[in-house]
């Protein structure tokens, strides 16, 4: 007690002849925190600028939710929870991100770590993919200054194999009414005349079936592990079975509506969407169809879309 009353008598020694004097009394302040950005964040992709058909992988963590999968809409804008449309052509993964943190601190959350990544598989350059009987299958790159045509792709995949069947080249196109269009390329090619040479489009797949097997294939596409063209000769398979052929769904298929495209018997063209997802978590096997040589099995993406 002692020890204190001097302390203070000191402190009061010091200060009061200097506030007798009119002087201020420096008042010292601890030291700012200094925040420290959030290192994900601080590692995202801050060179590609996002074009219209970007699909993007966007997650909140701070909301403990998966991550879902967005995309760049004609306005150039993005879809985003909670904020509605929002910006997006034009700026980088980084920079989208860092508008959008700001966004949602405003209302939503105190802190918000917000990650958008692309695939590589997804930068819109302008894909299409090529599959079947060519000498090397996969996705090639429209150029920036020209359209790719059919027999381009072709070529650029190393050209037909032997077993190819050259006269019924399929070309599927995802949105269209017509899923799949079959060009007698090979006639093509012979006669040299390529002023009906389809012109691909993004997304477009090119598929060359096997001239022994055109007539008892099934065309897998979409968000499989391994889309193409698959045998079912001499025993009936159902489309859980084909797609579980096809290495089974990606991570984002949209496992709940599953088209299958095939035709009547007048030829005419008939489409269902199954639960292929229920159906192998043990559901009800006889709604699942069994398909047929020529089907078309399309297994789209799951798209996030609501209203802001």
């Amino acid at each position: 007690m002692c020890e204190l009353s001097i302390k203070l008598a000191l402190v009061c020694a010091i200060i009061l002849p200097l506030i007798g004097q009119g002087q201020s009394v420096p008042v010292v302040k601890p030291a700012a925190t200094v925040e420290v950005g959030p290192t994900q964040m601080g590692l995202l992709d801050d060179d590609w600028e996002l074009q219209v058909g970007d699909r993007l992988v966007y997650q909140v963590l701070e909301e403990h939710e998966e991550e879902l999968l967005l995309a760049v809409n004609g306005n150039g804008e993005l879809l985003v929870p909670l904020l509605g449309s929002f910006p997006a052509e034009g700026k980088t993964s980084k920079g989208l991100a860092y508008e959008i943190k700001q966004k949602l601190e405003v209302d939503f959350f105190h802190r918000a770590t917000v990650l958008i990544t692309q695939r590589e598989v997804d930068r819109n350059r302008g894909r299409v993919k090529v599959i079947g009987e060519v000498k090397r299958q996969g996705e090639q790159l429209i150029p920036a200054d020209s359209p790719l045509t059919l027999s381009q792709a072709i070529l650029a995949g190393g050209g037909f194999t032997l077993d190819a069947d050259e006269s019924k080249v399929s070309v599927v196109s995802a949105g269209q009414e017509q899923p799949r269009v079959e060009v007698d390329l090979g006639a093509m090619l012979s006669s040299g005349d390529l002023s009906e040479d389809p012109i691909l489009i993004s997304g477009d797949v090119v598929i060359v079936a096997r001239a022994d097997r055109a007539g008892n294939q099934v065309y897998v596409l979409g968000a499989v592990n391994s889309p193409g063209l698959y045998s079912i000769r001499g025993s009936q398979f159902t489309l859980s079975q084909v797609i579980l052929m096809a290495d089974g769904f990606t991570r984002f298929a949209k496992k709940t509506k599953v088209r299958l495209v095939s035709k009547d018997g007048k030829g005419e063209k008939v489409e269902s969407l199954v639960n292929v997802g229920k159906i192998l978590d043990g559901g009800n096997r006889d709604n699942d169809p069994v398909v047929q040589p020529g089907d078309m099995v399309i297994v789209e993406e799951k798209m996030i879309s609501f209203t802001g």
